[in-house]
């Protein structure tokens, strides 16, 4: 699960020096030193230190924005966790106002990297998602910080708080969107994750057929010249633009949908 990819690093802080007498020239010193560290400490105001992190890097504050009242499609895209073996991406699409989520990592296995790919819940409420038990925001960066984050590019929040030693330490959490493809077609969650009943309940067979047959017409399958499902196909731009071919090759995902599509088609 991508929820244990964070590497967060613990932020340092001075120590209390006492000073008993400082003439002008150390004051002045003082003061350039104080500067310099505050470069690298963000803020230290009540025992509180802010800490800004994407990819396990901290970037300024000041550079990124929440997004005021965003709607279930503004959380499409691929949100980027973690680093090296611990690498995922949280993929969040946006179907008939329904969203939809999974993640998608390599595992090692067999002395091979295999792909996985695992559908998350994921609720949306109030402008917020939650995803098993971890609460995001949508936020943007509003300037050119790190070495891949630029301005205008959004990205997931989510935040953590612990106390050290006394003091309570607060952090932001920011995994940016490296955008999503999204799958063709009126519902691309059919060849996105592994569906179920309850996903289906509120369509009729003729959209059930229409869905399954889709998952087909994805992939470039040829229909039967002149029947209803070329005939319907054929007025899509995207289906027009798909590479033909007589035997589809499909994936875990849309056989599994296809069958569960088929076997309600049928009741």
């Amino acid at each position: 699960m991508f929820f244990c990819d964070y590497k967060y690093r613990q932020p340092f802080f001075l120590e209390k020096v006492e000073i008993i007498s400082i003439n002008m020239r150390n004051r002045c010193l003082l003061i350039l030193l104080f500067a310099v560290l505050s470069n690298v400490i963000y803020a230290q105001i009540n025992d509180t230190i802010t800490y800004v992190g994407v990819a396990n890097y901290e970037i300024e504050n000041s550079s990124i924005e929440k997004i005021k009242e965003p709607k279930t499609i503004d959380y499409q895209g691929s949100y980027h966790f973690g680093e090296s073996e611990g690498e995922s991406q949280l993929e969040i699409i946006c179907s008939n106002g329904k969203l939809f989520a999974r993640t998608v990592y390599s595992d090692w296995e067999q002395n091979t990297w295999v792909l996985k790919i695992n559908r998350e819940p994921i609720e949306y409420s109030n402008g917020e998602i939650k995803i098993g038990e971890t609460s995001y925001e949508l936020y943007r960066c509003i300037k050119t910080t790190y070495l891949t984050l630029n301005e205008g590019q959004k990205g997931l929040v989510s935040y953590l708080s612990e106390n050290l030693n006394g003091k309570d330490y607060h952090y932001i959490q920011f995994n940016e969107d490296n955008k999503i493809k999204l799958p063709k077609g009126r519902y691309p969650e059919t060849s996105f994750v592994k569906l179920t009943d309850n996903d289906l309940l509120n369509y009729s067979r003729y959209d059930l057929k229409i869905m399954r047959n889709e998952i087909f017409a994805r992939n470039g399958y040829i229909f039967k010249q002149g029947g209803e499902m070329d005939n319907f196909f054929s007025k899509k731009e995207w289906y027009n633009y798909t590479e033909k071919v007589d035997k589809p090759i499909l994936n875990d995902i849309e056989k599994h949908n296809i069958s569960l599509i088929l076997k309600l088609e049928q009741k």
